[in-house]
C-alpha cells in the first residue's frame, strides 16, 4: 500500500507495517527501561522478549503456498513453527529434497532463517508486506518442473476481477472529401460488445449511405462467443471467420463453430487471408508495404476483396510485411506471404476447428449468405516434437475439398520441411500444392538462414471462400532467399522470385542487398535483375533511414530499375493522452507523382485521424486529384454500475473513478503514470476509461490521483489483471476510510513505550482489525479510520484499553494529543 508518512514536531513517526513489527514490543512496563539489545540473527530470543505470534504467507515466484506460523520479535528476528514450515514448503521440493530438508532442520519446535538456509532453502522475510519469500532452493532438492509450467508459475497473481456484466459501444465518425469540394455524406462506424458472465455478444457495423447504396445501416459481423480458455477452446455463432490449414487459409461462414488452439484467441484483425493471393479488408484502410523496415508503397483502400499477385511478384522473397491501419483505429502487421503461418505444436498438442453454416455469396456492405449449407473443418496434431500432421475438409453444393499438411524436422537431415496439398471437386477437379524448406545455422554474427518455398494452384482449384467472387487462375510462385551476418552491424541478403499466373505477364527477379546499421542511421544498398512490367532488366537501389529521437525518423530511397524515388518523415504515436503522430511522404514513380500525409491525435475521450493524398502525372500536376479523410472516434462503456466515456475500445477495458469521499480528486490510469504519461483520466465527463486491455494476457494497470495522494490511502497503486474476452473492469480509487489519528499514550501517569496490541472497530463493519503499537517516546499512529466512527484499542502486558472517537467533520488528520489508557476491566474512554 501507499502508506501515509507524516512527522510530529518532537520526532518523526512512520506509520507503516515495518515499524509495527520492529516495535511490537512485549515490554512489561512503559517508558522506564531501554529496549533490549538485538539478538544475533537466527539465535533464540531472550525470554523477556515474548514476540508477536503471526501467520505469514509463503511465496515463490508470485505463487502463495499457504500461511506459515511464525513469531516475530522486536529486533526483526523471525522464528518459524518447524512443522508448519515443512508442510508448506513440501510442494517445492522433490521427494529426496523433503527428506533432506526435514533431516537437516533442528529438531526444536521453532527454526530460524539461518536454520532453513543450512537445510538448503533460503528464505527472505519482508516486513513491509508481511510475507516470506522462498529466494533459492538447492538444485539437488528442488522439484522437477516442465519448462512451459515454469513460465506460468512465475506470473504474478491477479488482484482485480472483471465485472459480471459489462458493455461498450464505439462510435467513429467518418468524413470524406474529393478535390476539397466533393463531400460524401458522413458515415458512422459502430462497434460494440456486451458480456454477461462468460457469454459475449459482439457487433461490428455502422451507417454509410455511400457504402450501402442509399440503404444506410449495415452489418459487418455479429456473433455470440463463449470461451473455455483453460481448454483453449472457443464456441461461436453468427458471422464467422474460421482458421484453417495454410493451403486453404480462412473461411467465412454464417453459422456455428468450435475452435481449439493458441491462435484461436488472437482477436479480430482488419485483414483476413482467404488463400491464394486473395485477402479481405474488413474496413477502409491505409495499407503500407514495408520491405526491410522501409515503407515502399502506400495504398488508401476501400473495404472489400483484393488480389496481392502483383505485390507478391514485386516483393516476394524479401523481408516484406503489410502494415494495415483501418478507419476504426485497429492496426495490424502481417507477413507479406499470403499464406497463413500456423503455430507449431508440441508433442501431443492438438488444434482443430469445425463450422457449419452458409457461405457468403457477396461481401460488399455486409455478408450476404446463400441458401445451401456448408461445412468447414480442420485438425492439426503434434505427433512428436519433430513431426506435425494436419488435415482439412470443406463441403458445400459447389465445392468439396480435402487437404493435408506435414511439417517435419528430421534427425538425419538438417532443416525444416513443410508440405501441403489439397484437391477440390464440384467445379471441375483442381488441386493445390505447397512446399517449403528452411534452415538456420549459427547465431549472432555467425548466423545464416536459408529458405525456399514453392506454391502451385491449378485453374479449377476452389475453396468455399471463392464463392465471394474471386476469379480462379492457374498460378505458380517460387521464392528463395539466403541471409547472413557479415559483422555485428552489417548483413547480406540474396534472393529471388519467380511468379507466373495466366492472364498476367510473368515476372522473374533476383537481388542482392547489403544492410548496415549504425548508431545514427541504417543504410541499405543493392542490385536487382528482373524481367517484368518495368521493362528495364537491371538496376540498383539504395535506402537510408535516419532516426531523430525515439519517435521520429526520416527515410529516403531510390530504385533505378523502377525509376522510383520516395522520401518520408514519420513520427510515431502511442496510446497516452496527448500523444501526436504524423506521416508525410513524397513519391515519384515512373512519371507518376504523389504527396500523402496522415496525422493522429490521442485525446482523453476521443481519438482523431486525418489522411490526405494528392497525385498527378508528375510533380507539375501534383494537384490533379486530392482525396482526404477525417475520422473522430469515441466510446461509451459500462462495467457493473459505472459508466465512462473514452477512446474506442479495442478489446477489454477498465472504468476507474475516485471514491465519493474524494470527489474533488482526478484519477489517472496507465502503464507509466509515474512518468506523467497516462492512458486515461477522470474529469468533467466522468470516470477514466482505459480501453487498451488485451484479453488473456496478464498485465498490470497503474493508477494514482492526479494531484498526489497526501492524506489518502489509495491502495497499492497497481493492479494485475488477466482479462477474459471483451470484459470490463471497475476500479474505485480510495475510500472514506482516510482518517489518520496520532497522539501520545499514558497509563497510570507514565508514557507507554514500545507496547503492542490491536485496534478494532466499535461501529465500523468494514474495518479490519490492525496491529497497534507505540514507539519509545510513547507516540502512536493509526490510519484507515472513517469519520463519525469509533474504534477500540486493546494493549497487552499490562492489559489496558482506550477508545478513539472520530468526529464526523474530520478531514484527514485527527490530533488526539495526550491519551490516557485504562485497565481493560475498567471503564472505556
Amino acid at each position: 500500500m501507499k502508506h501515509l508518512l507524516f512527522s510530529v514536531a518532537t520526532g518523526a513517526l512512520v506509520a507503516s507495517s515495518t515499524v509495527a513489527l520492529a516495535q511490537a514490543a512485549g515490554q512489561p512496563s512503559a517508558g522506564a527501561q531501554p529496549p533490549a539489545a538485538p539478538a544475533p540473527l537466527g539465535s533464540a530470543p531472550r525470554p523477556a522478549d515474548k514476540g508477536l505470534q503471526m501467520t505469514l504467507p509463503l511465496l515463490r515466484q508470485g505463487n502463495v503456498y499457504g500461511d506459515v506460523s511464525a513469531t516475530v520479535y522486536m529486533d526483526g528476528t523471525v522464528l518459524f513453527d518447524r512443522q508448519s514450515l515443512i508442510e508448506h514448503i513440501a510442494p517445492l521440493l522433490s521427494e529426496s529434497g523433503r527428506i533432506k530438508f526435514a533431516a537437516v532442520l533442528p529438531g526444536t519446535p521453532s527454526v530460524s532463517v539461518v536454520d532453513a538456509e543450512r537445510a538448503g532453502v533460503t528464505l527472505i522475510y519482508d516486513s513491509s508486506e508481511l510475507q516470506v519469500r522462498v529466494d533459492r532452493i538447492d538444485g539437488t532438492m528442488v522439484a522437477a518442473q516442465a519448462l512451459g509450467e515454469a513460465v506460468r508459475f512465475s506470473l504474478p497473481a491477479t488482484t482485480l476481477e472483471p465485472e459480471t456484466f459489462s458493455a461498450y459501444l464505439n462510435m467513429i465518425g467518418d468524413m470524406r472529401v474529393t478535390d476539397f469540394r466533393d463531400f460524401e455524406k458522413p458515415a458512422m462506424i459502430l462497434q460494440g460488445a456486451m458480456r454477461y458472465r462468460g457469454v459475449v455478444l459482439e457487433f461490428d457495423g455502422g451507417y454509410d449511405q455511400a457504402l450501402t447504396g442509399g440503404g444506410g445501416f449495415y452489418r459487418r459481423q455479429a456473433r455470440l462467443v463463449y470461451d473455455e480458455y483453460q481448454k483453449q477452446r472457443r464456441w461461436t455463432a453468427g458471422d464467422l471467420q474460421l482458421n484453417g490449414l495454410s493451403i486453404t487459409s480462412g473461411t467465412l461462414l454464417g453459422g456455428i463453430a468450435v475452435e481449439k488452439g493458441r491462435r484461436t484467441f488472437t482477436g479480430s484483425t482488419p485483414l483476413v487471408q482467404l488463400g491464394g493471393q486473395q485477402v479481405l479488408l474488413d474496413r477502409d484502410s491505409t495499407v503500407d508495404v514495408i520491405v526491410d523496415g522501409q515503407q515502399v508503397e502506400r495504398f488508401q483502400l476501400n473495404s472489400g476483396t483484393y488480389d496481392l499477385s502483383r505485390l507478391q511478384a514485386q516483393y516476394g522473397g524479401r523481408n516484406a510485411q503489410l502494415y494495415v491501419t483501418d478507419v476504426s483505429g485497429r492496426r495490424q502487421i502481417t507477413s507479406f506471404d499470403s499464406y497463413f503461418n500456423p503455430s507449431d505444436l508440441v508433442a501431443g498438442e492438438t488444434e482443430y476447428g469445425a463450422a457449419l453454416g452458409f457461405v457468403p455469396t457477396d461481401f460488399r456492405a455486409q455478408p450476404i449468405y446463400g441458401h445451401s449449407p456448408a461445412l468447414s473443418a480442420y485438425y492439426r496434431r503434434g505427433i512428436s516434437n519433430r513431426l506435425l500432421l494436419g488435415g482439412a475438409v470443406q463441403a458445400g453444393d459447389d465445392v468439396q475439398l480435402g487437404a493435408i499438411e506435414i511439417i517435419s524436422t528430421p534427425r538425419t537431415i538438417p532443416g525444416r520441411f513443410e508440405f501441403s496439398s489439397a484437391i477440390s471437386t464440384g467445379r471441375g477437379t483442381g488441386y493445390s500444392l505447397r512446399g517449403a524448406y528452411s534452415l538456420q545455422f549459427g547465431y549472432g554474427i555467425q548466423g545464416k538462414q536459408l529458405s525456399v518455398s514453392a506454391d502451385y494452384r491449378s485453374r479449377n482449384f476452389s475453396t468455399l471462400s471463392d464463392a465471394i467472387g474471386f476469379g480462379r487462375f492457374r498460378t505458380f510462385t517460387l521464392t528463395a532467399n539466403y541471409g547472413q551476418q557479415l559483422s555485428e552491424r552489417t548483413s547480406l541478403v540474396v534472393g529471388g522470385n519467380w511468379f507466373e499466373r495466366e492472364g498476367l505477364r510473368g515476372t522473374k527477379l533476383a537481388f542482392v542487398d547489403v544492410m548496415h546499421r549504425a548508431s545514427r542511421f541504417r543504410l541499405t544498398g543493392g542490385v536487382e535483375y528482373g524481367k517484368d512490367v518495368f521493362g528495364r532488366s537491371f538496376g540498383a537501389r539504395i535506402a537510408l533511414v535516419v532516426p531523430f529521437g525515439q519517435k521520429t525518423r526520416a527515410e529516403a530511397g531510390y530504385n533505378s530499375r523502377r525509376d522510383d524515388a520516395r522520401l518520408t518523415l514519420t513520427r510515431s504515436y502511442d496510446d497516452t493522452v496527448g500523444s501526436f503522430g504524423y506521416d508525410i511522404a513524397a513519391r515519384n514513380s515512373d512519371g507518376m507523382a504523389s504527396v500523402d500525409g496522415s496525422a493522429t491525435y490521442i485525446g482523453n475521450r476521443f481519438y482523431s485521424r486525418f489522411t490526405t493524398i494528392s497525385s498527378g502525372n508528375g510533380f507539375s500536376r501534383i494537384d490533379d486529384r486530392q482525396d482526404s479523410r477525417l475520422q473522430i472516434g469515441t466510446s461509451i462503456a459500462m462495467a457493473g454500475n459505472s459508466i465512462a466515456v473514452g477512446r474506442p475500445v479495442s478489446d477489454s477495458f477498465l472504468v476507474a473513478k475516485a471514491h465519493e469521499a474524494l470527489k474533488d480528486k482526478q484519477v489517472v490510469v496507465g502503464q507509466s503514470v509515474d512518468d506523467g504519461k497516462v492512458e486515461a483520466q477522470s474529469g468533467t465527463w466522468g470516470p477514466a476509461m482505459d480501453g487498451r486491455l488485451n484479453s488473456y494476457n496478464r498485465q498490470s494497470i497503474q493508477y494514482d490521483l492526479k494531484n498526489g495522494t497526501e492524506g489518502y490511502d489509495i491502495g497499492t497503486g497497481v493492479h494485475t489483471v488477466n482479462p477474459p474476452y471483451k470484459s470490463g473492469y471497475k476500479l474505485v480509487v480510495g475510500s472514506d476510510a482516510n482518517i489518520s489519528a496520532y497522539g501520545f499514550l499514558y497509563y497510570q501517569g507514565e508514557k507507554v513505550s514500545l507496547l503492542g496490541g490491536t485496534i478494532s472497530a466499535v461501529d465500523d463493519p468494514d474495518f479490519e482489525p490492525q496491529p497497534f503499537f507505540t514507539n519509545s517516546a510513547g507516540r502512536f499512529a493509526t490510519q484507515g479510520l472513517r469519520p463519525g466512527k469509533s474504534y477500540r484499542v486493546e494493549l497487552r502486558n499490562p492489559d489496558m484499553m482506550f477508545t478513539i472517537h472520530v468526529p464526523a467533520d474530520t478531514k484527514s488528520l485527527l490530533q488526539l494529543g495526550d491519551v490516557t489508557a485504562r485497565p481493560a476491566t475498567g471503564t472505556q474512554e
